[in-house]
């Protein structure tokens, strides 16, 4: 499938502007410059720093009189696959309002991965808005392309060349992921409502004795017939702060968006149909592509998640679980009905469609 490419600058090549690096009066004039560092999660996470990239740009320009310093803008964590990083779009910005006509970078690894996106901003985008560009390790100037018939050909390998190593790390990641997961051990940021980690090992889960016994009661009332709207309501007036207000009231969130939230269906939702609760771990359920064109965020077929079982305290039984989890695909399967009765959109998907549920032996809690 071909790649959708930006295309928000492009149409200011209609735009007359000066040339860069002349005044009005036909003199030379230092060219506004923005300074663009990036790194991604993975090289932060491995020790990397921003201030190396600032140092080498910093020095790079203050050697040279044709180029005036601006602003620094710094992706820390962001992904060079694709160029929706803050930082970078406030460039763009900057750019649009003519405040930035250059930009340097450290080398084109750090400007993107993507050679599609890279090359259409390098070949089409820059040129046309009258932008010069600047990797410093690569030796590549936009202003200075007529010296080396090869730089643009040179600068596509360079970016080809990138990509092919995005994607060996994003399959590195996931071989990594995939061990971790198959260990038994919990990787997540925040543990599940009902769970905090255990201090002697931070990737294992244990009981949380404030919050487990709402866990509790939450697949209690479904089994006596509570929907998952009504329990929420019930849980709010009784002041029972929700999972992520009870993080932010921990310390263990800082968002101030948490500080007041609530129970919602889909919270309980969530929680209804969370394995984990069983003491089983159900982890791989989405999968993120770091390389190319494919960027977005995908959901895993049940079948192939990862599910290592008794890897922790339970808070309900298997056969808790899976009853509520019959209840649940009941529900769904009369609401369903009632939307393709009374829509032309056919069933509805839903949260409880994730995970079939299995045969349940009585009395034995084990599926």
């Amino acid at each position: 499938m071909p790649h959708k490419r930006t295309d928000r600058f492009a149409d200011t090549a209609a735009v007359d502007s000066p040339e860069i690096g002349s005044g009005t009066d036909g003199t030379s004039r230092p060219c506004p410059t923005g300074l663009y560092l990036r790194i991604s999660g993975q090289e932060a996470a491995e020790g990397e720093k921003l201030s190396n990239q600032k140092d080498l740009l910093l020095n790079y320009a203050k050697s040279r009189n044709d180029l005036k310093i601006v602003d620094i803008y710094s992706d820390n964590g962001k992904t060079g696959t694709d160029f929706n990083r803050p930082e970078w779009i406030r460039l763009m910005e900057d750019v649009k309002r003519k405040r930035i006509s250059c930009i340097v970078v450290k080398d084109l690894s750090r400007f993107g991965r993507n050679y599609i996106e890279t090359g259409h901003y390098l070949e089409t985008v820059f040129p046309a808005i009258n932008v010069r560009f600047i990797a410093v390790n690569d030796s590549y100037d936009s202003k200075n392309l007529d010296s080396s018939a090869l730089q643009p050909l040179d600068a596509m390998i360079r970016s080809i060349v990138n990509e092919a190593y995005a994607r060996d790390i994003s399959r590195k990641i996931f071989s990594a992921k995939e061990l971790q997961r198959k260990s038994g051990l919990y990787y997540g940021n925040v543990p599940p409502y009902g769970y905090c980690m255990d201090p002697a090992n931070p990737r294992h889960l244990i009981v949380n004795p404030e919050t487990a016994p709402i866990v509790r009661q939450i697949f209690q009332w479904k089994l006596e017939g509570m929907g998952s709207f009504q329990i929420a309501r019930l849980l709010n007036e009784n002041k029972i702060p929700a999972p992520m207000r009870y993080q932010f009231l921990a310390g263990a969130v800082k968002a101030p968006r948490y500080e007041n939230s609530t129970w919602q269906g889909i919270t309980v939702k969530t929680i209804l149909s969370n394995r984990t609760y069983t003491g089983d771990l159900a982890m791989g359920k989405k999968r993120k592509n770091l390389s190319g064109n494919l960027t977005r965020t995908r959901h895993i077929p049940s079948e192939d998640w990862t599910i290592t079982e008794n890897t922790h305290e339970a808070i309900v039984s298997r056969e808790t679980f899976f009853e509520v989890r019959r209840v649940c695909m009941q529900e769904l399967e009369k609401n369903s009905e009632k939307r393709y009765r009374y829509s032309n959109n056919g069933p509805q998907d839903d949260i409880y469609v994730h995970e079939p549920v299995p045969e349940v032996r009585k009395g034995s809690g084990q599926p």
